[in-house]
């Protein structure tokens, strides 16, 4: 494939606002696959699949990539060829913390005010890992207690900070030696990267003995999960999270349905109606 297409997509990505992480993943599939192919359509692309060992979603996520590109290249090189078929992906529900995991969780980390910090932040907020390592100290107000977060395609939002975590970031920012252009650095006081607040994370997870795979998206996860439990309008949450469409919201609801049907048999449960019914 020309190294110039696989350029001009790039640039066609970063125009339509798509993150650094989702970027970097949809040209290391490309790169692999212009090794050996010169156009995405239905014939090279089963092919190239057909020698990797991956799952279901994972194969779907691939031809997504690779009929994106193939539009791409029929758009603004006129060229003509089949694209694969978009396959529908499974439906996995979200991995998220209970709220004794988040306890083990900050219990874990409490011992280093930054990382206890990042870690909280995220909870707490449900910001992306992308957007915390770009959020710069201007953009937080601990008098407001709210933070100006910018998200995919360079959007924007409000996220209103809870008083302890707004406790606890004055006191990590008063402690921190160097005054520094980002929220969270470095122990080199440079900005911190995707893949440090993953490790960071992923340390403290098993540090608490959490046997779940557990990195930031999960955290954010169990921000949405957790804030719908507690009764707060999935519209609300999709702002928060900065979701583009309420139904990215809405795959939560599969998670807190099982809460729901636990909560109400426990009133059924709590008011002995089994018993009275049984009688009746």
């Amino acid at each position: 494939m020309d190294r110039e297409i696989i350029a001009r997509y790039r640039n066609f990505m970063e125009m339509r606002g798509y993150s650094y992480t989702t970027i970097r993943n949809y040209l290391y599939i490309i790169n692999d696959f212009a090794r050996h192919y010169k156009i995405p359509d239905e014939e090279s692309v089963q092919e190239y699949l057909e020698k990797k060992n991956i799952t279901k979603n994972s194969r779907a996520t691939q031809i997504r990539i690779f009929r994106s590109l193939g539009k791409f290249m029929q758009k603004k090189y006129k060229m003509q060829f089949d694209l694969p078929e978009a396959p529908r992906m499974g439906k996995t529900l979200p991995v998220f913390l209970s709220k004794k995991e988040v306890a083990k969780l900050l219990e874990a980390a409490k011992d280093n005010t930054r990382d206890f910090a990042i870690i909280s932040f995220i909870l707490y907020t449900g910001v992306r890992v992308n957007e915390l390592v770009n959020i710069k100290t201007y953009d937080i107000d601990l008098q407001q207690n709210i933070v100006r977060v910018k998200g995919k395609g360079d959007k924007e939002r409000i996220i209103p900070i809870a008083k302890p975590l707004s406790a606890l970031l004055k006191k990590y920012l008063s402690e921190r030696r160097h005054k520094g252009k980002y929220l969270f650095e470095s122990r080199f006081n440079e900005k911190l990267t995707p893949l440090s607040v993953q490790l960071l994370v992923k340390k403290y997870a098993k540090r608490a003995h959490i046997n779940k795979h557990i990195t930031p998206h999960k955290l954010r996860h169990t921000f949405a999960t957790l804030a719908l439990e507690s009764g707060v309008s999935p519209i609300t949450i999709s702002e928060l999270l900065g979701h583009s469409s309420l139904n990215t919201t809405m795959k939560y609801t599969h998670v807190t349905n099982k809460l729901t049907e636990d909560a109400v048999s426990k009133i059924i449960n709590s008011t002995g109606f089994e018993k009275i019914a049984r009688e009746k």
